[in-house]
């Protein structure tokens, strides 16, 4: 186990905090969607399911670096990143009413409404900073041992 942390690199650590940041905007995502304002309505399941499919893509990555091709846990986590731009994009939409009546309506909202809104916002923060540092992760190189490899043949050529 510590062998294998010692082993990560800008990818696997970029890659499972994108992973922490997925779960805390799904935790967010169930929260909001369960209590006050929204406690009425029925959750959509799928930006559940997207996240938790991006948290186990994200945090697997790394780990299957070395067992696998070197293409795959980049696919894992670009596949990660586009789950988690759909769930926000799924949670926008089901908040465009309060959004509307937030900006564009010029009376006091309700209590209820106001106290919707910040955690709505802040999920929908969270997955699309789940997403950008995914990607980001991306760049960087998948273990040490092909790092090192990639600059050795790069000294010799």
């Amino acid at each position: 186990m510590m062998n294998m942390i010692k082993k990560q690199t800008l990818f696997g650590w970029l890659s499972c905090a994108a992973g922490v940041l997925s779960l805390v905007a799904l935790i967010i995502y169930c929260v909001n969607s369960s209590t006050g304002y929204y406690s009425a309505t029925s959750t959509n399941a799928l930006p559940i399911v997207f996240a938790v499919i991006a948290v186990i893509l994200l945090i697997g990555g790394p780990i299957v670096a070395d067992k696998m091709d070197s293409r795959i846990p980049v696919v894992f986590v670009l596949a990660a990143a586009v789950l988690m731009s759909a769930a926000a994009c799924i949670y926008i939409l089901e908040r465009v009413p309060l959004f509307a009546d937030m900006w564009f309506i010029p009376t006091t909202p309700p209590a209820s409404e106001l106290a919707a809104f910040g955690p709505s916002m802040a999920g929908i923060i969270f997955y699309f900073l789940s997403a950008i540092v995914a990607v980001v992760a991306c760049f960087g190189k998948l273990n040490k041992t092909t790092a090192h490899a990639a600059e050795a043949t790069s000294t010799e050529a």
